[in-house]
């Protein structure tokens, strides 16, 4: 009884073993983001909610906020507003046998407490998983079944990205998640 239990506790843990190294060998995950932000200073500031901007550059903008702006009567001809934009891409190689997904989203949104200088932030992740069907990289596309059925090419554009499809096979279950936040705040004039 206890050979055969040592003779089984042996055969787990070399499966274990066994595992873990086809696991090291599979690719890292592809991930990339960037980031653009932009600056203005506050030129007008009317009670209908309407106010303009004047960008670094001298370009001005107008625009009305909307009901879901909170403390927009706070807002001063010279306080400075910055605009952040968050893109964000992450891909990577699922265990054998994991099946494809529809998309899901997932948003969220913070606004400014009462009180505070308007601002807040919206954003939003789309996942899925896909299966790989083809790639192909002297034309550096990748070919991939969607939960629908439907079969897409991409092609892919990014050195980093190029490197991640030259690790993919036919077959491979691939999670995809993209995300997208914008950020806005308001900071007094100084003067």
């Amino acid at each position: 009884m206890a050979k055969s239990s040592a003779v089984w506790v042996c055969s787990i843990s070399a499966l274990c073993a066994a595992a873990m190294l086809a696991y090291a060998g599979d690719p890292k995950p592809y991930t990339a983001k960037d980031s653009i932000e932009l600056k203005a200073t506050v030129e007008e500031v009317h009670p209908d909610r309407s106010l303009v901007l004047k960008g670094e550059s001298g370009e001005r903008l107008a625009l009305v906020a909307g009901p879901d702006v909170r403390n927009f009567e706070q807002l001063k001809v010279g306080d400075q507003v910055s605009l952040v934009y968050h893109v964000g891409i992450a891909a990577q190689v699922k265990p054998k046998g994991t099946p494809v997904s529809e998309p899901e989203a997932t948003t969220y949104e913070k606004r400014a407490l009462p009180g505070e200088k308007p601002g807040g932030s919206v954003g939003r992740e789309l996942a899925t998983t896909v299966q790989i069907e083809s790639v192909d990289t002297s034309f550096n596309t990748v070919t991939f079944k969607k939960a629908d059925g439907i079969t897409r090419t991409v092609a892919v554009e990014s050195p980093e990205a190029r490197k991640f499809i030259k690790t993919l096979k036919p077959g491979d279950p691939v999670e995809i998640r993209y995300s997208e936040a914008v950020a806005v705040s308001v900071k007094p004039y100084q003067r």
